[in-house]
């Protein structure tokens, strides 16, 4: 019916790099992830619960 084979873990686990490289996306996953960050701190402490 289908020839598309199955995968065949954890033998085929590194077919994923080859769509999620982290040569490309490591560092602007990092940069959101710092600005999330910031955007959580500058609103709480705009609220009042800093230090």
């Amino acid at each position: 019916m289908s020839d598309v084979a199955k995968p065949k873990n954890p033998e085929d686990d590194w077919k994923i790099w080859l769509v999620v490289n982290p040569a490309t996306w490591l560092m602007p996953y990092l940069f959101m992830v710092l600005g999330i960050a910031i955007a959580v701190h500058v609103v709480v402490f705009s609220v009042g619960l800093g230090w």
